[in-house]
């Protein structure tokens, strides 16, 4: 990964910018510095969401059980260690202990919610019911705390009592077959990742409600619902039927078949193999087809002046006769002439690029999208950046991952106004 700046700085609410023209340096607040979270959810589609929260100053508290902590904790620790493994998608949080199956740990736990603003968890269908921790009892207990709940089908159906994990999510909305890869697992965990971003969309909503309300409320996700809401080719074959007939009438196969298919793809939105890898390439427009033609392929009698490339339909019904043609030309050249020859004549392309090529991209590095941040036993730790660009009150990474209850002594002290022997007392019997 392309080298960032390395980030040194204890957990606070305040983020930095430099003012234009003048070099100094101006304080401001992030959007949402006072907001108190509380993070009982593990592996990573809860996590994510706390953490984007977090980026935005909310004081997060992760919120796990005593020794082993969550359970990518246990997993992991072989491997890499705890903090590293977890650093990205629970970095800007503070990390407490605490035993949920335990009466004592239990009145802790509704001291604690009677002081925060949301909570969220994404434990299997029935797991909070078990211990008495429903929805219903927290918002008894703190009528203004928003309760954020991510499962693999949600709190209602007939499959809410199943456990899923991404894979399953993936596979029920449709999406691993709409991408064409039932064979095979997916490369990235987009079920768990979306998902945590729609929690923490959902949970800013209810933040705007509760200004015009008073209450808390549930917030409900299923992450099957988010992977059939993002499947364009479901949703596509619902609801744009006539224009679906219209253009299968017209050139004669399914529409699936042209966008994604295998066999006779649409060369005009396809990614070619070159000497050195691959370059995808769309050229929708009668302008980008001519200046393809003309300036970059020199093929004149390729462009919409023959009726057979007039616009994009027909281009689609002929695109056998110039399929052969787009192969060979790619073929023959590097990613760099490719993608040289496509800007020059703003036809959007990109290389497809690996692993190491998007990790050391100069654009993602001019968006501050690769960054280090400091950890006293892990050293330098690579983290993303914050996706989300606000001018006035941007994101800001304060800290790594926390060990395993970290700050159990200021968490318990700062909220709870306990003592540092009533903490210490309640570790001797773990129930911290």
């Amino acid at each position: 990964m392309m080298a960032g700046p390395v980030i040194e700085a204890p957990i606070n609410n305040i983020a930095q910018r430099t003012t234009s023209g003048k070099g100094n340096r101006e304080f401001i607040m992030q959007p949402l510095e006072g907001l108190k979270v509380l993070d009982l959810s593990q592996f990573l589609s809860g996590p994510r969401c706390a953490q984007l929260l977090g980026d935005m100053g909310a004081d997060v508290i992760k919120l796990e059980t005593p020794i082993w902590g969550e359970t990518m904790r246990l997993m992991l620790s072989p491997i890499a260690g705890f903090d590293r493994a977890l650093s990205n998608w629970n970095r800007n949080k503070r990390g407490i202990t605490l035993d949920l199956r335990n009466p004592k740990g239990q009145e802790i736990y509704w001291k604690l919610i009677e002081k925060m603003d949301v909570v969220i968890e994404n434990f299997a269908p029935g797991m909070m019911d078990k211990f008495g921790l429903t929805w219903e009892e927290h918002q008894r207990r703190n009528p203004r705390v928003i309760y954020c709940s991510i499962m693999g089908f949600g709190r209602t159906g007939p499959y809410k009592d199943r456990v899923a994990f991404d894979l399953i999510a993936q596979a029920s909305g449709g999406i691993m077959f709409a991408q064409k890869t039932p064979h095979m697992t997916p490369g990235v965990f987009f079920g768990d990742f979306v998902s945590g971003a729609y929690a923490a969309i959902g949970i800013l909503e209810a933040i705007l409600a509760r200004q015009k309300t008073g209450r808390g409320q549930l917030i409900d996700i299923s992450m099957q619902d988010v992977m059939y809401f993002h499947n364009f080719r479901a949703l596509d074959a619902k609801s744009a039927e006539p224009i679906r007939d219209y253009i299968e009438k017209t050139i004669g196969e399914p529409m699936d078949d042209v966008i994604t298919g295998e066999q006779r793809p649409f060369p005009c939105w396809y990614s070619y193999p070159v000497k050195d890898g691959y370059v995808a390439i769309v050229m929708l427009t009668d302008r980008q087809w001519d200046d393809a033609m003309l300036k970059i392929m020199n093929k004149p009698d390729f462009t919409t002046q023959n009726p057979k490339f007039a616009n994009v339909v027909e281009r689609i019904k002929s695109r056998d006769d110039y399929l052969a043609l787009f192969k060979e030309w790619f073929s023959q050249r590097t990613t760099a002439e490719v993608e040289a020859a496509m800007i020059e004549c703003k036809i959007p392309c990109s290389i497809v690029k690996n692993i190491e090529q998007v990790n050391s991209d100069p654009q993602l590095a001019s968006r501050d999208m690769y960054l280090d941040i400091e950890h006293p036993q892990y050293g330098s730790i690579p983290t993303p950046g914050i996706p989300i660009k606000l001018s006035e009150t941007p994101g800001k990474i304060n800290a790594p991952a926390p060990d395993l209850g970290q700050h159990n002594l200021d968490v318990y002290q700062e909220i709870l106004g306990m003592s540092a022997a009533d903490v210490e007392a309640l570790k001797k019997e773990n129930i911290i």
